[in-house]
């Protein structure tokens, strides 16, 4: 039997279901990456994250060819572009790993019926999370809406029947007849090239990254990962979601640091639960597809946004006067990435400080995150806007000053991303005004206390409304 692996968020070799899937059955084979324009030039797409997408694919090739087997790279609907290459190639079979979002369970239908049509067999496989939503449920039946039980139930699980990596079989030969495809210019997109600094791509920078956290910074990450101003996290999170590496090799890894380096344990063991924050947000998307348009809290669908233009376009460009929000959305434009704690702070600024609409927030950092995942971005605004799951209590307001303070002691984050503020003195450099010095620095755009008040009575207005209806 011939078989075609379709590639998508799967960008490795090692320990993947639905290619493992593929190489147990198939006799001969080869591997296709569909270059689908909705999504690269589309609504969904975003610079940093297409270039590093493109850098994997790059990257996958080569590890391809070193045993001999081309990547083909086709562009159209996978639901045209698929059945016609099991028609060229004589192949019976088609593997993919499955995805939770709507647009792609909608396209993924689309393909089965097309290559089923066409006489075709389908192997779709679960490669993203460890468990799906199904497997972790509530007492009643249904998805958990907070994390802690769904945390407990999810690790008593794990215990029962821990998912672990599975060696990759010998790969059957190429199809014989076709030869492997370019990977295409970013600019080819309209991407540039140089404007955004983005990690290297690919399933041996992802091993590298890995270790270099399991044996450096893992042993301290329980108390340094909300600190922007230090390397304290693990920034794992582009390669997990362009599954350049599986989350179960991130769990065998850690698991494996722990046994032999018992002080580990702490900081290990909280990462493990990150990585668990990451399936809960992908099982509420799973359960609750609305939630990408719709506060997951239909109490809250009676919260006033304010329609501030210029207050997001300060936000969007790091000049709002707070100098922690500032450094956070610079950061996001030079690097595509943001420390998570700045995202809470900057996600928190933006929706109880100048009151924009959580949607606009979220949409404008899936456009520029690398990491940027429908799930955890959505789970995030919306816990940081107080309307989503195990949500942040909407009386409980981040004080971007206070937070600066407290998470960037020296200033060290918010100098080396907001460089006007370098000859503040530390007592200062959060609140620079104070200092008395001159720079060109934009005053607060907003009085913190002030919009403070607004929001607890917006949001308790909403929740007296809506406990009406």
């Amino acid at each position: 039997m011939r078989g075609i692996h379709w590639f998508r968020n799967d960008l490795r070799l090692r320990d993947n279901t639905a290619l493992n899937a593929l190489v147990a059955r198939a006799e001969e084979w080869l591997p296709v990456f569909v270059l689908d324009p909705r999504i690269l030039s589309g609504p969904h797409s975003g610079e940093a994250r297409t270039r590093f997408l493109l850098d994997c694919l790059d990257r996958l090739r080569r590890d391809l060819e070193k045993r001999g087997v081309p990547l083909l790279v086709r562009e159209g609907l996978p639901d045209k572009v698929l059945p016609k290459l099991l028609h060229e190639t004589g192949a019976q079979l088609l593997s993919f790993n499955e995805d939770v979002t709507p647009f792609a369970r909608n396209r993924d239908a689309r393909v089965c019926r097309a290559v089923e049509r066409s006489g075709g067999r389908v192997v779709s496989c679960l490669d993203h999370v460890i468990f799906r939503s199904s497997e972790i449920q509530s007492k009643s039946g249904g998805a958990y809406s907070i994390y802690s039980p769904y945390r407990k139930t999810w690790w008593g699980k794990w215990e029962q029947e821990p998912r672990l990596p599975v060696k990759l079989g010998r790969l059957p030969p190429p199809i014989p007849g076709f030869s492997g495809d370019g990977i295409p210019d970013p600019r080819q997109f309209g991407v540039e090239t140089g404007e955004c600094d983005i990690p290297t791509g690919g399933e041996a920078a992802a091993r590298r990254r890995l270790d270099q956290f399991l044996e450096t910074t893992a042993a301290r990450y329980h108390e340094d990962r909300d600190r922007p101003d230090l390397d304290g996290t693990s920034r794992m999170s582009p390669y997990l979601r362009f599954g350049a590496i599986s989350v179960r090799q991130c769990f065998q890894r850690a698991e494996q640091a722990m046994d032999a380096h018992p002080a580990l344990e702490q900081g290990v063991s909280k990462w493990l639960d990150e990585l668990i924050w990451r399936e809960f947000y992908s099982a509420i998307l799973e359960e609750h597809p609305r939630v990408l348009r719709e506060n997951y809290r239909r109490e809250y669908d009676a919260v006033v946004w304010n329609d501030d233009p210029k207050g997001f376009a300060a936000w969007c460009e790091g000049r709002t006067g707070f100098p922690i929000v500032d450094a956070g959305m610079r950061q996001l434009r030079a690097t595509g990435w943001m420390h998570n704690r700045v995202r809470m702070i900057v996600a928190s600024f933006l929706t109880k400080d100048l009151l924009v609409d959580w949607r606009e927030g979220e949409r404008f950092f899936f456009e520029r995150l690398v990491d940027g995942d429908p799930a955890s971005n959505n789970g995030g605004w919306q816990w940081a806007a107080s309307v989503g799951t195990d949500a942040q209590p909407y009386f409980r307001i981040f004080n971007p000053f206070a937070q600066g303070k407290r998470w960037d002691p020296q200033g060290r984050y918010v100098r080396q991303w907001v460089p006007e503020l370098r000859d503040v003195p530390d007592r200062h450099v959060h609140a620079p005004w104070e200092s008395g010095l001159l720079c060109d620095y934009p005053p607060p755009i907003v009085d913190h206390a002030e919009r403070r008040e607004l929001a607890l009575a917006r949001f308790t207005r909403a929740r007296r409304d809506g406990a009406r209806k």
